[in-house]
């Protein structure tokens, strides 16, 4: 019977200690299948790398005033740094001005519909259509292509198999 309690307290201490590792993975799987939207979601990425490049620029800036670089290494990494923040920030840049007029276009045909009222049972369809026809130029406007190329690639990809150039993550 003494064998039997411990073994029971053993068990309940094992699963206590393990739910937190087993609940972050369910966490992670849910936050990913919530990004149903893949301009979002790209956003997203892009602005997580844009962060990490800041944070090595900052790293390095830090680095060369302790004297831990020479000034050859500093300006080559500086440049290299920055121009992938360049780069980054003109791409995300694209993709926010084509997002905004999506939004723009969205609330014109809104407030043209206020305007017109209700309408009638023939026009809801058509303008329905319309908006949808918008949406996926927009949309197909914003597939992940490389910013270099401009050829198309997956979001699993971590380089253009155009031209090599690494697609951010």
């Amino acid at each position: 019977m003494e064998n039997v309690f411990i073994l029971v307290i053993a068990i309940a201490a094992a699963i206590f200690i393990a739910l937190p590792f087993f609940k972050k993975g369910f966490e992670k799987v849910s936050e990913e299948t919530d990004n149903s939207n893949p301009v979002e979601h790209r956003l997203n990425r892009l602005n997580s790398e844009k962060e990490s490049l800041y944070n090595a620029i900052k790293e390095l800036d830090f680095d060369y005033n302790m004297g831990k670089l020479s000034k050859e290494d500093y300006g080559e990494l500086d440049k290299k740094y920055k121009a992938q923040a360049i780069a980054l920030l003109s791409e995300i840049d694209d993709i926010q001005s084509k997002t905004h007029k999506l939004n723009l276009e969205q609330e014109i045909e809104k407030e043209i519909k206020a305007i017109r009222g209700s309408g009638s049972a023939y026009e809801e369809p058509i303008e329905r259509e319309i908006l949808e026809a918008r949406e996926s130029k927009i949309n197909r406007a914003l597939a992940l292509t490389c910013s270099k190329c401009g050829s198309e690639y997956k979001t699993i990809d971590k380089f253009c198999s155009n031209c090599g150039t690494r697609v951010y993550e």
